[in-house]
Parts: structure tokens; sequence; C-alpha cells
């Protein structure tokens, strides 16, 4: 590689970091505190699939092109992760040494090696060093604000094609997840018909639906649940007036951010996509223009509602300042609030609230809905973390024997696989830490709505049903669920899976219930240096509407300052990509 490429590529992987750090700045605390299994549970599988996994064993010396297939002498595969804060491993293990690690050592005779770790927001910047000096570890993760990163590494020559990778050693069960996004989450990834990285699909219904305190409710009076905006102020006028649990501060709101991303609690996004706007997306508008919804139009009733209820003492007042870790949450812990816009899975963050409030019960609601009776979600980006193998690596097919056997374990395809990691799973490991391919994660696009029919069936029929390919896992979900069912006890882990799937996930497919998929997910050539000032620009512009320091018209001189300063270029961008 030329002397000047590489500086270019150091240079741009240099802006990569602003916008990783940008992006992570706009993560609620639910999000961070979720716990990272809640987010890797598969049941849609078929049936061959499973047969197939569960049959597949090591095929000898010689077929080392083949899932299972065992290396004749010892392959080391050196990767590079970020670090965990709080990775629970059990005593005596470390990052290379655990039952995950050992397993796969044991069966396809490969041994994972890390060479360093790093904070996520410095990641990228280490691997950008590493690329200049060309010393890339042999496999590595990239999140999806590292979109740029993966176009200039495949730019420069830098990866593996993984094309034969992924067709001949990935077992059965991967390719099927991977399958259910319809080609979607491999697309991305792929060049002149080439597959330069395997990704894992970000399933869908993770957006943001209305939660309530049914306790509150009941002492108010209210027996009927919200459909419209109308509906929902005069509940937080009730608990206002009547002030539920004698501490009330009212809707909680993300500190920053009035609109959130996919898969990131306390944002208003139904209360704007009642009105037809789709925040914090590349969309497509009414005209068929791919727009940043932020902008469009319809964004404006919603400021004004929310500006509205602040002004009327309905939303929390001290929602801007809770930005600790963990102080959203701690608002509905401690008994604060009634009333918040979050995904299905905020009661693992959450999950104090019964110990703290043992009269607490809540109810999830597909609200406000539109004029036409739909509630407009956020769907996902196509996919989601992406695991690359360096150029001229000798064994790339390590890479997917590796990812069969993680997945074998923690999905319990092979039960004597996940009978070795039991105690580390029970230790609370963080997943995206112990598996090597880190936060690569194979899970089927519907399998949210997929285990609440399990836990269903469990709870209202006594039977489990209705998934017949559930994993082992998915089963011992629905059996925590039906046990806090029967018995209320809120020590064994089975609040959270009654609230969040038995109760909240069977609403997220209700009729009334409508995804809007993405236009575009990734990022350009210009946004790692323009996105992060006009997330900035577009969380501060907000933040004084809702809070009455500027007029809601406001908004147009937001718009009009969005595309001045940047916002037309990455549209242009954009839209010349997706055609």
């Amino acid at each position: 590689m030329k002397k000047a490429k590489v500086l270019s590529l150091l240079l741009a992987m240099l802006m990569v970091v602003s916008l990783f750090s940008a992006c992570g700045d706009t993560a609620s605390s639910s999000s961070s505190s979720a716990p990272e299994s809640s987010k890797s549970q598969s049941s849609a599988e078929s049936k061959a699939d499973s047969e197939s996994s569960a049959e597949a064993e090591p095929t000898g010396d010689d077929d080392i092109w083949s899932p299972y297939g065992k290396y004749p002498e010892t392959v080391e595969l050196h990767t590079a992760k970020r670090s965990a804060s709080a990775p629970k491993l059990l005593p005596g293990d470390t990052v290379d040494e655990n039952p995950m690690t050992q397993y796969i050592l044991d069966t396809v005779n490969v041994k994972t090696v890390t060479d360093w770790e790093a904070e996520s927001t410095e990641f990228p910047n280490k691997l950008a060093l590493m690329m200049a000096s060309n010393s890339l570890p042999d496999m590595f993760t990239l999140g999806p604000s590292d979109y740029l990163l993966f176009r200039q590494l495949v730019e420069n020559d830098m990866l593996e094609d993984l094309t034969d990778v992924y067709s001949k050693v990935m077992n059965d069960h991967l390719k099927g997840t991977v399958d259910s996004y319809g080609g979607s989450a491999q697309e991305p990834f792929m060049q002149d018909g080439k597959l330069y990285g395997i990704a894992g699909g970000q399933y869908a219904y993770e957006h943001n639906i209305l939660w309530l305190r049914k306790d509150w409710l009941d002492e108010c009076g209210i027996t009927e649940l919200p459909k419209t905006v109308e509906d929902i102020e005069a509940i937080l006028t009730a608990f206002k007036e009547k002030n539920p649990g004698g501490n009330n501060v009212g809707m909680l709101l993300h500190y920053q951010d009035v609109a959130t991303d996919y898969n990131n609690g306390y944002g208003a996004n139904p209360l704007f996509s009642c009105f037809g706007a789709t925040p914090r997306m590349w969309v497509k508008n009414a005209d068929g223009e791919i727009v940043w919804g932020s902008t469009m139009p319809e964004m404006k009733e919603g400021l004004r509602v929310l500006a509205d209820w602040y002004q009327k003492g309905l939303i929390d007042p001290q929602f801007a300042t809770r930005s600790a870790l963990g102080a959203m949450d701690a608002v509905i812990t401690g008994g604060q609030t009634g009333a918040f816009f979050a995904p299905w899975w905020v009661v693992y963050s959450i999950n104090d609230l019964p110990a703290n409030n043992p009269d607490a019960d809540l109810v999830p609601v597909n609200a406000p809905l539109s004029s036409e009776g739909k509630f407009y979600a956020n769907g996902p980006a196509p996919a989601g973390e992406v695991a690359v193998v360096r150029k001229g690596y000798e064994h790339p097919e390590a890479l997917a024997k590796v990812m069969n056997c993680e997945f074998d374990m923690w999905l319990g395809l092979k039960q004597e696989a996940a009978d070795l990691i039991q105690e580390t799973r029970e230790n609370g490991v963080s997943w995206t830490y112990l598996f090597p391919t880190s936060g690569v994660n194979f899970t089927y696009m519907t399998v949210v709505p997929d285990v609440s029919v399990l836990c269903r069936n469990l709870i209202d029929n006594g039977v489990e049903e209705g998934v017949p390919t559930a994993t082992e896992q998915d089963r011992i979900m629905a059996r925590q669920a039906k046990y806090y069912a029967d018995t209320g006890d809120i020590t064994t882990g089975g609040w959270t899976e009654y609230y969040g799937r038995y109760l909240a996930s069977s609403i997220l497919t209700n009729p009334e219930v409508e995804l809007v998929m993405p236009a575009y997910s990734y990022t350009t050539d210009s946004m790692a240096d323009l996105k992060p000032n006009l997330d900035t620009l577009e969380r501060t512009t907000f933040l004084k509407i809702v809070m009455g320091e500027q007029p809601v018209d406001s908004f147009d001189q937001f718009v009009t300052d969005w595309y001045a300063q940047g916002g037309q270029t990455m549209t242009d961008e954009v839209r010349a990509l997706v055609g």
C-alpha cells in the first residue's frame, strides 16, 4: 500500500472515531444496562436446521472446509476486543481461557488469542493505528457505526473474501437466521459479488412502546388503556392531580434525545410517529424521496405536544439533568413516574422496581395511534455487528467454525456444549465479551414475538408449544415467566421474563403495528465529519423547544440550518447510494 493511501485511511478512521463516539452518546441508560443475554435468543429455526446442527460432528483432519472439521494441528486465531467493565467471568477464567474457548479448541482445534482490548469509544482509534502499521488481528468485529471503516478496509484490499467460508463452513442454523432477513443482512458487506464480512441481523420489534403503571391507573379510576395523544394526556393529568405513589414527577423522557435511535429507550418516538414522522432514520417520505426523518415537517406537531405537556407539568421537569448512568432507570425503580416510552426489554434495566415498590404493576401499550389507527414503529437496520478477517490470514474458515461452536453452546443447540457453559451463564457473564467474535448475533428477525408465543402458551394453556423448534434457552425463559405468574416470586428472574416476554412482546405484532424500515442504515463518506455536529444541532434544538426555551416554530429554522450545515450533502450521498 502506498504511504499516502495509508495516511488517508488513518485519517478517515480517526474521523470514524468521532462518529462512533457521537452515536454512543445517544444510547439510553436502559440500552446500556440491559443484559446482553436478553439480546441473543433464537426460537424460529427450522427443524432441518436444528437437526443439522445437532448431528454435525468433527469430520476428521481431511475436511477442514466443513462446519466442524477439526484441524490436525492447532490453529491460532488472533483477535481484538472492546473491553467490558463487568465481564463476570468465573474466578480463574480469562477472556482466552474459559469453557467456551476450551470447547472451541476441543471441537475444531482453534485457539483464540486476544491481542488487545480497548474501550468501545477507543476501539476504532486503536484499530486505525493497527491498520496504518499493517498489524491487524486475524479477525475482529465492527459495529454498525463502523461501516465507513469497513468500506475503507475493502477498498484498500485489507479483508479476506468470505464467500466460500459462509456457504461451506457456517452451519445451517446460523445461515437460517441470516436467511430470515431476506438477504438484507449480507448485502451491505458484499462488493462485486464477494462477501467480505459475516454479520448477524438486528432483529425487529425493539422499538419503543408506551409503559404505564397499571396500579396507578387503578388508583386513579382509569379503566381504559389509551389510544390517542389526548388519552395519554388525560392519564398524565390524572397522575399529576392525584399523585399516586406520592412522588410522581411526570412522564420520563431521555435526558438529551427526545427522539432516540432504534433500540434505545425513553425517546418519544411513538408520539412523533403517530403524526407521520419517523425520527432518527433515513426514510422515504410521502413523495418517495429519501430524507432524514428528524427533519420531516410532521416532527413539528410532536414537538408542539411535548412542549405543551412540559409547560403543564406533565413531563419530568428534571429529565434533562438525568445524564448519570442509571439515573433515568432510577426514576422508574424509585416509583417517581408511571409513564415512559421504552422497548419491551426495558424490564431488564428496571428489575429493582418490584423490590422497591411491591405493589407496582406495569402494562405495555401500543399508543398513541395515528389518525388511521396505526401504531407506526421504527424498524431495524438490516445487520448488526460484522466479523471480518484480515487479508492474508491462512485459515479464514476458522472464523465460521468458531461461530458455529459459540452458538451451539449459547443457544443449547448441542446440549452437551450448553452444559459446559451453564455455570458461566449463571454468573451473569457478558456474552459480547465471552464470545471470541464479540457481539455478532445470529438471531431470527422475529425472535421476540416468537418467544412470546412460547410464553403465552405455557402460561395460558400449560403447554410448551407453538414454537416447536424453540431452543432450550427460549424454554427456560418461558418457564421463568410461568413461575412468576404462578408464585409472584421476584427473586428468580421470572419478573423480567413475565413483563418483557409474556406481556410486552405479545403486543408487538398486533394488527395495529406497522414497522417502518430504514431506507439506509450506514455511514457515507461525509458523515464522519458532518453528522456529529448535526446530531448536536438536532438534540439541542429539540430539547430547547420541549423545555420552552425556543418556540415550536424554531423547528423550521432548524431544518434550514440542518441542510445548510451538511445535511444536504449527506442526503445527496444517501440518495446516490440507494438509487
